[in-house]
């Protein structure tokens, strides 16, 4: 039996939750990527779509924003998505130098096709926790600092 090694008991409490934050968070991605691919979409082409269906036109650095992804792949994932005809651009009115994301309606299919099959997945995976734990567990996630 190895010995356990203590980091001292806050130490060791914040190593348990982030590793325990770490697996679920790998986890959850893990199923929606699943249910992303059999769609034909990776989950940053999903998350774009996602947040054009939702919160309309965005420039790319909005949707870098509203996403929480790097820049260095969202050129990529755009360009794929312009490719398949999901997504179109326009110049943006307020800055010539950048251009504004619209989604098509080939897009607005997609999602529509793989969004609800994403909340019934979220659904199962949620269905241990209520409503209150919920919030509670919100709340908690929000105090932590990043």
């Amino acid at each position: 039996m190895k010995n356990k090694i203590s980091y001292g008991k806050q130490n060791d409490s914040n190593l348990k939750a982030f590793i325990g934050l770490s697996r679920t968070t790998q986890g959850l991605h893990k199923r929606a990527g699943g249910i992303f691919s059999k769609g034909g979409l990776t989950s940053s082409q999903f998350a774009v779509l996602e947040a054009l269906y939702h919160k309309g036109d965005l420039t790319i650095q909005e949707i870098i924003d509203s996403i929480l992804s790097s820049s260095g792949n969202m050129t990529v994932v755009v360009n794929n998505l312009e490719k398949d005809k999901m997504i179109e651009r326009y110049v943006n009115p307020k800055d010539k130098r950048s251009s504004v994301i619209t989604i098509t309606e080939k897009g607005k299919r997609k999602i529509e096709e793989i969004f609800p099959i994403h909340l019934i997945d979220l659904e199962k995976s949620f269905e241990a926790i209520t409503e209150e734990e919920k919030e509670i567990l919100i709340k908690i996630l929000k105090k932590i600092k990043i």
